[in-house]
């Protein structure tokens, strides 16, 4: 299991635009959040079919998050649950 470790400083913003900053990266999160669940509708992309496919991706973004010094465990919570959301998404557009 990897262990987090704090954001490196190369990825992270000045104290003194932190609130500012944060603000703005919350908005971009969202955006691209909208942006991926438009591609899921249309495409019927986003989720993973298998559980070796789940496991096999959820590992790529452990490692990635890893690597920037994100929280390990969020992430790949995070991402199993957005994959979840998807692969609804998708099955409820195309159900219909």
């Amino acid at each position: 299991m990897m262990h987090e470790r704090p954001p490196r400083p190369e990825h992270s913003a000045p104290l003194d635009s932190a609130s500012s900053g944060v603000e703005a990266i919350d908005r971009q999160i969202l955006l691209l959040l909208s942006q991926r669940f438009a591609l899921a509708r249309t495409l019927g992309a986003g989720g993973w079919e298998d559980e070796a496919e789940r496991r096999k991706g959820i590992s790529a973004i452990r490692t990635q998050a890893f690597e920037l010094g994100v929280p390990v465990g969020l992430v790949a919570d995070f991402w199993d649950r957005l994959a979840e959301a998807s692969l609804a998404m998708r099955d409820q557009t195309f159900r219909l």
